[in-house]
């Protein structure tokens, strides 16, 4: 055994030189899972993360297949400008802004200067995984159910931004977590959050030294040294001692090494990513007792609907949270005409993320649940079907000693650790739609809303630029066209062009690479149409982009450089598909100013009293 070591230690240090270039990253490997069985009824669970210190995670409770939903779809509430309106309160942590997403990922880049956008649900649950990303989140529709604001007041108190589904890239089994990828940009800028996470190019590294390694066991194993193989991993497992990202990515053990040897490193960390139903069942929570669906209620647009039989205190969905400690951050300001700063003499409203978390009246604290077909449950005070209670304390992240705590501790606490339930109050069979009690003030408020409302001024001419967006089968109007048939007034026409000083003027053909520069303000000029294999039309334009004096202030721009006045920058053939229409930034009644905007009220007996700082 001594000299079988001693070879190992030889080519320890061997291994050791192969993998000094390798760069650095951190485990986010879990235990293994055992067997795997398909549940007769939950389809999505929400659990402890297979990660370690990753907090929770969502596992399927069935097999997918490639290309699969995973979950019932998201809705997507922008926030705006965050850091200008609420910069100066932000005396803690935003925790929303680990769980968002970029406004230009889920198609929101035009609608503000700024912002985050904070997908509800499947899109803000799963955690990254390098080794095993297997999802990724489509782009959502948009629309109000049918709801203007020339006629619904309730038009401006929920997100149209809805029906975003996550898709599998692969076959998933039963147990299985759920993983999307964040980018190596978020883990680069939450080194002491997150560590040394291995990335993709870590398990790439990884297998060409192992294919090395091959070489070396191969070379030199011997049938009367059997275990000279397992003895050198042995020792080159102590490259762990010097933690990065790529050692991170070494198989763990010298089972492992050997799945690896024939599937890949990224492949063998697959067993430790898959749970048994029995333990979701036992250790998780159930997501999919409800669907979302349009509302019976009238003004509220959607609403969330029982997908199976829930008995009486029976759970309609959990309610991880995340906590907001000072309401303030929420308030939306006026310019200062005189310094563009933020006029906190003239608020004009709250940010919508307000109607979907639960509050107190005698608190600055919010708490607003993450899971999405919560977000859909409507309110009812004559006939609600379900109720809110803090979570078991046995639920993954929910610490029932901070509702002992101050809001003081809860603005140190910059990690989620809180979790209610929705319970069934009676009955519900399938296909009912589930209410909960937002309270008396919340009512009060409403009703005080609808009766004093009035339609904005303009609210007749207003057209969601996703309604001609999403037909693409419709010819746009020219510049002379709508001399005659003007659009909507918020309407904006975008052309993929990247404009910088000394670029040529064209006229530029269309070509499929164009799709990948930013998005520039445009008019239609010219269109002319083709016959396509089966005889329908289809529609190109001649587009020109628009200068710095053409460009409205309400209008956004990505490029580098806007185009000065005088240049004629000129495109032709553009297909019908790479016209975006939008809308201009603040006109969608997401944004709209003295909207109602109202938090659900958490009872008097449920809020900790030590959180009743007002």
């Amino acid at each position: 055994m001594a000299q079988h070591l001693s070879r190992s230690l030889l080519f320890y240090i061997l291994s050791v030189s192969l993998l000094a270039k390798l760069s650095s990253s951190k485990d986010t490997v879990g235990t293994p899972s055992s067997s795997q069985v398909e549940h007769p009824e939950c389809r999505l669970y929400i659990a402890e993360s297979t990660i370690p210190n990753a907090g929770l995670g969502i596992f399927t409770g069935i097999p997918l297949p490639q290309s699969a939903s995973v979950a019932e779809p998201d809705l997507i509430i922008p926030v705006a400008d965050t850091d200008w309106h609420a910069g100066p309160d932000m005396d803690f942590h935003f925790l929303w802004s680990d769980y968002s997403w970029m406004p230009k990922e889920v198609g929101m880049e035009t609608d503000m200067d700024s912002g985050i956008a904070l997908v509800i649900g499947t899109g803000c649950m799963p955690n990254c995984n390098f080794a095993l990303n297997n999802a990724h989140e489509g782009q959502p529709h948009y629309h109000h159910e049918g709801l203007h604001r020339s006629k619904d007041p309730g038009v401006t108190g929920f997100t149209g931004f809805h029906d975003q589904k996550m898709i599998t890239l692969r076959e998933i089994p039963a147990g299985g977590e759920i993983f999307v990828d964040y980018g190596e940009h978020w883990f680069n800028t939450r080194p002491e959050a997150m560590g040394t996470v291995p990335f993709e190019r870590s398990f790439k590294k990884v297998d060409k030294f192992l294919k090395r390694f091959k070489k070396l066991r191969g070379k030199y194993q011997r049938s009367n040294n059997p275990d000279f193989t397992e003895d050198l991993w042995e020792a080159v497992s102590f490259i762990h001692l010097y933690e990065s990202r790529n050692t991170n990515a070494l198989p763990r053990t010298y089972k492992d090494l050997q799945s690896a040897l024939l599937v890949g490193s990224a492949e063998s960390f697959l067993p430790y990513s898959v749970k048994s139903i029995d333990w979701l069942n036992e250790h998780g929570r159930c997501m999919d007792n409800i669907r979302p669906g349009k509302s019976t209620i009238e003004q509220a647009g959607r609403g969330a609907f029982a997908s199976r039989f829930i008995p009486e205190g029976g759970l309609v969905a959990p309610g991880p949270l995340l906590h907001i400690p000072n309401r303030t951050v929420l308030n939306m300001y006026e310019i200062d005409p005189y310094t563009g700063l933020r006029d906190t003499n003239r608020q004009i409203g709250m940010q919508l993320i307000l109607n979907y978390c639960f509050g107190n009246s005698k608190s600055s604290v919010i708490l607003c649940p993450y899971t999405s077909p919560s977000a859909y449950i409507n309110h009812s005070s004559k006939a609600p079907n379900a109720k809110i209670v803090w979570a078991k304390d046995s639920t993954p992240n929910h610490n029932a000693d901070w509702l002992q705590e101050d809001v003081k501790f809860l603005k140190t606490m910059n990690v989620i650790g809180l979790s209610i339930d929705f319970v069934a109050t009676r009955d519900i069979q399938p296909g009912e739609e589930v209410f909960i009690d937002y309270g008396i003030q919340w009512e009060e408020a409403w009703n005080k809303y609808v009766k004093d409302w009035k339609p904005p001024r303009d609210a007749d001419d207003y057209s969601a630029g996703a309604e001609l967006q999403n037909d693409l089968t419709m010819p746009l109007r020219t510049l002379d066209e709508q001399k005659e048939e003007p659009y909507a007034g918020n309407i904006v026409f975008y052309c993929h062009y990247d404009y910088f000083e000394g670029v040529d003027e064209g006229p530029w053909e269309w070509a499929p690479e164009w799709e990948g520069h930013a998005l520039y303000p445009c008019e239609l000029t010219a269109r002319h149409s083709r016959k396509d294999e089966d005889g329908n039309a289809m529609y190109y334009y001649s587009a020109v982009m628009l200068t710095d004096k053409e460009i409205p202030p309400d209008v956004k721009v990505y490029t580098r450089d806007v185009i000065p006045e005088g240049e004629i920058h000129v495109m032709t053939s553009i297909p019908r598909s790479a016209v975006v229409v939008r809308d201009r930034m603040y006109s969608k009644d997401e944004y709209a100013v003295n909207a109602f905007r109202h938090e659900m009220m958490m009872p008097d007996d449920m809020f900790p009293e030590t959180w009743m700082n007002l």
